[in-house]
């Protein structure tokens, strides 16, 4: 087995996931020449190690996730130009409150929450001589199967995260994987870490001395009337099936933009305050996710962000409702969309229509599942936060939109189509002349070459690189 690892350049990491950081300072072993240099994390709370390809890296949790503790592996990254950072591998796992006893009933739990995926169960040699029970595909931004371990009374729970579209399901790299993976008495309980859950009101929400840099999306005294709400019907200029099979949005539904107009107020961040740009800093081509492979259309396992758009905020800076109606499915972090990092989910009142907005610092305090929303409804505030420490690059908010996605047992959206919104409402108070009255203008939308020194204007077609009014 050992000649077999060194030959496709794996690599031993012992990884408890608890203190310290993986680097050439975190217990990396110097070995003769041919050997792969084993590394190890600081304490040891998890209590697993695994084999696993050079040039991965690994982030340890700052937190714990329904009730489990540990770390992930992630892909080495593509050379290409782009902020995200590398694909989630394998998340390895203790799970201190699950009793060996329960795995059955969680497993047939999972297999009941996404019946119609469906998610099935297997057994799954895990290990030297240990057994687990497998149920997946489990859905979300990358699909996983879960893998249930009983090792002397702990349980682990694995995660073995798809690659790409197709590949659901346990692979032989994810066996090869499994079969590595090692386990030892975890010298220190998940306890003594100090680490709150992941949706812990101080996990999410601004701390009571936080600033707060607007409460509105326009200047009092200057809010524009509610727009009229049009359906999203098929009939002339009604919602229409693109190519790979999204759809692009009915132009008269009310989508705004949503920054407010202290937005990027910084002087270093060399954007006009109350205005953002349109896919910059990260790259993904004109109103794009698509450009790099993250973006699908219509995966029914898969978040399709075909037609998601990065736009760069400061840290703090409030993030709006982009529906002038609708209801919070999901708000906060949640295991099959940790890439995403804190995310708010919105559910149109057309009942079509689904909103995600990613990488947020906080949500607004008290936000939760099942709150109505208005366009005048701050939800959080942007910021990098995502998976580990993959980078996300400067902060932004990940903005995408679907058509009839299905949801997670928790909220959080996945399938459905990906959707094309190309007219987009704003204020217009960062234009705004003194004495002129404001209005709701709308943006369009298109697949135009970038200019990077342009403003988007009301009538004027957009892209990557323009700077969008609030």
């Amino acid at each position: 087995m050992r000649n077999h690892y060194n030959i496709l350049g794996f690599v031993l990491l012992t990884l408890a996931a608890a203190m310290g950081v993986v680097g050439s300072d975190a217990g990396a072993v110097a070995q003769s020449s041919g050997t792969p240099a084993t590394q190890k994390t600081g304490g040891e709370a998890v209590g697993a190690s695994v084999f696993h390809p050079a040039g991965w890296s690994v982030s340890r949790e700052p937190y714990t996730y329904d009730g489990t503790y540990g770390y992930t592996l992630w892909r080495s990254d593509t050379d290409r130009a782009h902020d995200h950072g590398g694909k989630p591998a394998m998340r390895v796992a203790l799970a201190p409150d699950l009793e060996p006893a329960g795995i059955e009933g969680r497993v047939r739990e999972l297999a009941a929450d996404y019946a119609d995926v469906p998610a099935e169960r297997e057994k799954v040699a895990v290990g030297r001589e240990h057994e687990g029970v497998a149920v997946g595909p489990i859905p979300g931004s990358t699909p996983s199967t879960e893998v249930y371990v009983p090792v002397n009374g702990r349980v682990y729970v694995i995660n073995a995260y798809a690659e790409k579209p197709g590949g659901e399901g346990l692979g032989e790299q994810d066996l090869e994987l499994l079969s590595g993976v090692r386990f030892e008495p975890p010298s220190r309980s998940v306890g003594s870490l100090d680490v709150a859950p992941a949706n812990a009101p101080e996990s999410l929400y601004p701390s009571a001395g936080g600033t707060q840099r607007e409460t509105t999306k326009a200047p009092k005294g200057e809010e524009t009337a509610e727009p009229a709400l049009f359906s999203t019907t098929t009939r002339a200029g009604g919602e229409t099936p693109i190519q790979g099979g999204c759809w692009r949005a009915d132009p008269r539904f009310y989508v705004q933009t949503i920054h407010g107009y202290k937005a990027n107020s910084s002087n270093a961040d060399g954007i006009p305050t109350g205005w953002s740009t349109i896919g910059v800093p990260n790259f993904w081509g004109q109103y794009s996710h698509g450009n790099l492979g993250y973006g699908r259309c219509n995966e029914p396992n898969w978040a399709n962000d075909q037609y998601a758009v990065d736009y760069p905020l400061n840290t703090g800076d409030a993030v709006f409702s982009p529906f002038s109606c609708g209801t919070v499915t999901f708000a906060g972090r949640n295991r099959t969309h940790a890439d995403y990092g804190i995310l708010v989910s919105i559910k149109a009142c057309n009942g079509k229509y689904v909103s995600l907005q990613g990488h947020l610092s906080a949500l607004r305090r008290g936000l939760s599942r099942g709150d109505r929303v208005s366009r005048d409804t701050i939800v959080g505030f942007a910021g990098k936060t995502g998976g580990g420490n993959i980078p996300v690059g400067r902060p932004h908010v990940h903005q995408a939109f679907y058509r009839y996605p299905s949801y997670t047992s928790d909220g959080a959206p996945y399938g459905g189509a990906g959707l094309q919104v190309n007219r987009l409402r704003y204020v217009g108070t960062a234009a705004r002349r003194t004495g002129f009255a404001v209005r709701t203008h709308a943006y369009g939308y298109d697949q135009v070459r970038p200019r990077y020194d342009v403003f988007c204007r009301e009538g004027v077609r957009c892209g990557e690189g323009y700077k969008v009014s609030n």
